[in-house]
C-alpha cells in the first residue's frame, strides 16, 4: 500500500506540475490538459470504455482545478512577503495532506475500474516507480 500511495504521489506531483515546451517558449499546462494526460494514460495501461474514460477525465479536471488554486494560492502568499513552512511542509507542500489526497485518488479510481484494470494500473505504476527509482540512482527504494 505504501508503494502504491508514493507512486501516485509522484504521478500526481509530475503531472501536476510539468509544463510544455512550444517554440522553446514555456507554457503551463491548463486543468484540462492535465486532467486530459491522466486519464488518457490511464486509457492506454488499463482499456478502459468511453464511460469510464469520461469519469476518469471529469474526475482528474476536478483535481487539476483545485491542485491549480491550490499551487495559485501558494504563490500569492510567497509574493506578498514569503509564506512560513508549517510543521510537515516544505514549501507549500504536505505530505500528510498529499497523502490524504492520493487515497481519495485510489478509492475513486477502484470505484471507476473494473478489478482486472485496478491490477493493470497498480502494475504500471509500481513499474514508473522503479524507473524513478532507478533514474533517482536507487533513491526511493522499498521501504522509502
Amino acid at each position: 500500500m505504501k508503494k502504491i500511495l508514493f507512486a501516485l504521489v509522484a504521478m500526481f506531483m509530475t503531472l501536476s506540475v510539468s509544463a510544455q515546451f512550444q517554440g522553446g517558449q514555456r507554457q503551463q499546462m491548463t486543468p484540462e490538459d492535465m486532467a486530459k494526460r491522466q486519464a488518457d494514460q490511464i486509457k492506454e495501461t488499463c482499456k478502459v470504455n468511453d464511460d469510464q474514460y469520461k469519469k476518469l477525465y471529469d474526475y482528474f479536471l476536478g483535481e487539476s482545478k483545485a491542485q491549480t488554486a491550490r499551487m495559485d494560492s501558494i504563490r500569492k502568499a510567497m509574493q506578498a512577503g514569503g509564506q512560513q513552512a508549517q510543521p510537515g511542509q516544505r514549501g507549500g507542500f504536505n505530505r500528510e495532506e498529499m497523502q490524504k489526497r492520493q487515497e481519495a485518488q485510489l478509492k475513486v479510481l477502484k470505484g471507476i475500474l473494473t478489478e482486472e484494470q485496478m491490477a493493470a494500473y497498480t502494475k504500471a505504476q509500481e513499474e514508473r516507480r522503479a524507473r524513478m527509482g532507478q533514474r533517482q540512482g536507487g533513491q526511493g527504494g522499498p521501504g522509502q
